[in-house]
């Protein structure tokens, strides 16, 4: 049923995309200041495959799928309720922990079969989710475009058609 009922996953974020890869120029900058003391020379003066290959080892996995601190789930928990559960560490945060179910969670009503009232309540429960996590200065990522071009009804009604040919 859980599945079922599953809306919107999103996506929290340890920092800004912005502040990620401006954090990832500052170690690169970093790097190059201490290659160039090495090589007693401006590192744009150091052959072309050598940069290459101390750039690779300067990459940073790309914003998105890699600077996660937690998850936001939604969940259509009745016909006019919707709730929201956030995953996120225990403790400090490290890429290297698992993530846990936070019981914090976040919840508004709809109107039955009413697709804007859907879609309100759950831009709705996205603020809570970000009012939560604030203190932590953690960065939610949702997308209200696509909120608000979504069927949700019709997402859910294909999950549950599909879900009863698998029990047939």
């Amino acid at each position: 049923m859980y599945k079922e009922n599953l809306l919107l996953t999103l996506l929290i974020h340890q920092h800004s995309q912005e502040n990620y890869y401006k954090k990832h120029s500052e170690y690169v900058e970093k790097q190059k200041k201490i290659i160039e003391q090495i090589w007693k020379i401006p590192f744009t003066d150091i052959n072309e495959e050598r940069r290459i290959y101390y750039l690779s080892g300067w990459f940073w996995a790309p914003w998105r799928y890699n600077n996660i601190a937690g998850f936001g789930e939604i969940i259509k928990e009745t016909d006019w309720t919707l709730i929201g559960n956030l995953y996120l560490p225990k403790g400090r945060y490290s890429p290297k922990k698992g993530y846990y179910l936070n019981y914090a969670c976040a919840s508004c009503d709809f109107e039955d079969r009413n697709i804007d009232s859907l879609r309100k309540a759950i831009i709705e429960i996205s603020k809570q989710f970000k009012q939560i996590i604030k203190p932590k200065r953690w960065i939610l990522e949702v997308d209200e475009t696509i909120i608000n071009h979504t069927d949700f009804f019709a997402l859910l009604e294909e999950r549950q058609n599909l879900n009863e040919k698998q029990t047939h």
